[in-house]
């Protein structure tokens, strides 16, 4: 049997939980770290990126330290597979990964200057539109 739990912030208990001896238990969450969004001013990208993973999201590393996680609270770590979600559509990215609203929140916390994030944002929806982040999964057992 494989159960699927969403690892939040730090969630060992949530381990101890959501399994009993035997079950075989697999644990997704992204590496925020590791957000590239591609645009012509990358400064302004860099920025936006730092600002997510730093302020936004509050465990931006967890996807990386699952497989550690899950070995601290005494499960087998029998596989690591790391797969990276590419966004192409500026509209799912935006909704998926909060562009708009993450920039907005830059801006208001004097982050990002409010015309140079305003242009960064406009122009990701004007061109081709490339986006992605790692996603660990990590399929243990107990």
């Amino acid at each position: 049997m494989v159960s699927a739990i969403r690892l939040c912030g730090y969630g060992q208990a949530a381990l101890h939980l959501a399994t009993r001896q035997g079950a075989r238990v697999a644990l997704a969450e992204p590496d925020w770290d590791t957000l590239a969004v591609d645009a012509e001013d990358l400064d302004t990208s860099r920025a936006f990126t730092r600002y997510t993973t730093s302020e936004v999201v509050r465990h931006a590393t967890i996807g990386r330290s699952l497989a550690r996680h899950a070995e601290q609270t005494g499960f087998v770590v029998e596989t690591v597979r790391a797969t990276t979600p590419v966004f192409l559509d500026f509209q799912n990215a935006d909704r998926t990964l909060g562009l708009g609203r993450n920039m907005q929140q830059a801006i208001q916390d004097g982050h990002i200057d409010e015309a140079r994030g305003r242009r960064w944002f406009a122009s990701l929806s004007e061109g081709p539109f490339f986006a992605s982040f790692t996603l660990v999964t990590v399929i243990c057992s107990h």
